[in-house]
């Protein structure tokens, strides 16, 4: 049965609802980004999974591909899958409880029908796979109920005419005033003041001539040689660094985003490099995980890590995801 367990855990990675004929279907709902105010945390968004015992109709799904998966005909399948049926059944009948892998436990209830606990640790979204609550370093305080204030009436108000209180002038707004009258007769008097070096009338024997200035020949700047300058620049790409941790300590990686291909994550470890992230690299994925990842630093402790995510969030703007290295 273990077999089985884990092959529906990843039709539910990839599907949305399977049916078991005659026990139940699987059902799985998506849930946002939530945010947790007494622990101060935000966890990421996820897939769950419930179950629907009306939900006992073979829509041939499950068969068809416990069928690829074994190497059988339909018909075998078949058979096979409704066999499972019953002993799902009778292990829970006999026993009053049963664990189907990852995904929960079913228990009978009062009235003899099933009751399916989820397990909240199982989360069936794999773009969010391996990521942590973040935590803000400390629960946000509790908002205080505002208190009403009795407001007089205005008939209980004793009643007050404002006195007209007298303009005054500044000592410095005449001083301003002396000023400007000051400056504007000394810009009349030379503005009004007659030029006794010209001529005032035709008639005026003093024969005036112009000075024609002489054009000076003025040589030519230097044009300096042009240098050819090869301006043809090799792309390099970062490679992946590795970080290496003592033993004693955890490798906890501050991953700022995730891709499912090489080539995307190089271009996003360009766009992190110009925005100042200088280290800035990209987690190879492995055997366990299916992502290339970009890490914007490393620490050695999970709440180190929730730490330098929040710094991170306040100054720079970027959503971190904290990550632990597998």
């Amino acid at each position: 049965m273990t077999e089985f367990y884990t092959f529906l855990e990843h039709l539910l990675y990839d599907h949305e609802c399977v049916i078991i004929p005659q026990f139940g279907g699987f059902v799985v709902n998506a849930q946002d980004f939530q945010f947790n105010a007494q622990e101060g945390k935000i966890y990421p968004k996820r897939k769950c999974v419930a179950f629907n015992e009306k939900l006992k109709t073979d829509d041939r799904f499950l068969t068809t591909e416990w069928a690829k998966k074994k190497s059988i005909s339909q018909k075998e399948a078949s058979i096979e899958i409704t066999a499972i049926s019953k002993e799902l059944k009778s292990q829970i009948s006999t026993q009053g409880y049963l664990t189907i892998g990852e995904l929960g436990a079913f228990t009978l209830n009062s009235e003899n029908r099933l009751s399916f606990s989820p397990n909240p640790d199982f989360n069936a979204d794999l773009s969010v796979f391996g990521l942590f609550p973040v935590g803000l370093g400390h629960a946000l305080p509790k908002e205080k109920k505002p208190v009403l204030e009795v407001v007089p009436v205005a008939e209980d108000l004793p009643s007050y005419t404002p006195e007209p209180s007298p303009i005054k002038v500044s000592r410095s707004a005449y001083v301003y005033a002396l000023m400007a009258f000051i400056i504007g007769g000394i810009g009349a008097f030379f503005l009004t003041e007659p030029a006794g070096n010209q001529s005032q009338s035709s008639l005026n024997p003093i024969k005036i001539e112009k000075k024609v200035a002489t054009p000076v020949a003025v040589a030519a700047p230097a044009v300096p040689t042009p240098v050819q300058v090869d301006t043809v620049q090799k792309e390099v790409i970062a490679t992946p660094a590795s970080v290496e941790a003592p033993a004693d300590q955890e490798v906890i990686y501050l991953v700022a985003a995730s891709f499912q291909s090489l080539t995307q994550a190089e271009k996003g470890l360009k766009e992190f490099k110009s925005r100042g992230f200088d280290q800035a690299e990209i987690i190879l994925k492995n055997e366990q995980t299916k992502f290339y990842r970009i890490s914007l630093g490393t620490e050695h402790s999970m709440d180190a890590g929730y730490a330098r995510a929040s710094e991170l969030k306040a100054s720079k703007k970027v959503d971190i995801w904290v990550y632990k290295a597998l």
